[in-house]
């Protein structure tokens, strides 16, 4: 344990003490290590095709197993709904579309809120009192005049 301490010390004292200890070298030296930004960026996207390629053939041989027995797996898919098919990548915006416009044609017809204020609302309700009392009234009358009449058949 001891000699190998001593040699690892021996080695770093002749590289520290060395002509190849300079600063110049070191540099040169770094820049070889580290590759620039266009061999980086070569890299990354070799990295991620042969991920995605990875990715796709494990799809397909889950599809495989799944379709062999004759078996249709059903999986639940969370979040939001896709507008486009996964298999193809056919956008399927007919539905989507159809959707969004009946949503906007709902907006469009309502009106905006006339009984927004307090005030507004207590108003609507006592006009809407009054006129099922109005009709009320209205009713009564009718029923008293087939009464004079002795047309009133109640059943």
């Amino acid at each position: 344990m001891y000699l190998l301490f001593l040699c690892y010390f021996l080695k770093f004292w002749i590289l520290l003490f060395s002509k190849s200890f300079c600063s110049a070298e070191w540099l040169i030296e770094h820049k070889k290590r580290r590759p620039g930004l266009k061999i980086l960026q070569q890299r990354f996207d070799e990295f991620i095709i042969a991920h995605e390629e990875e990715q796709e053939q494990a799809r397909k041989e889950r599809e495989a197993l799944a379709t062999k027995g004759g078996w249709t797996v059903v999986v639940h898919h969370k979040g939001r709904k896709k507008t486009t098919e996964a298999e193809t990548g056919v956008t399927v915006g007919s539905v989507a579309q159809a959707a969004v416009m009946d949503k906007m044609a709902k907006k469009k017809a309502q009106e905006p809120a006339s009984n927004f204020y307090r005030f507004q609302r207590k108003e609507a309700q006592r006009n809407e009192v009054m006129m099922l009392q109005s009709k009320f009234e209205q009713d009564r009358k009718r029923i008293q005049q087939l009464r004079a009449a002795r047309k009133f058949r109640p059943y």
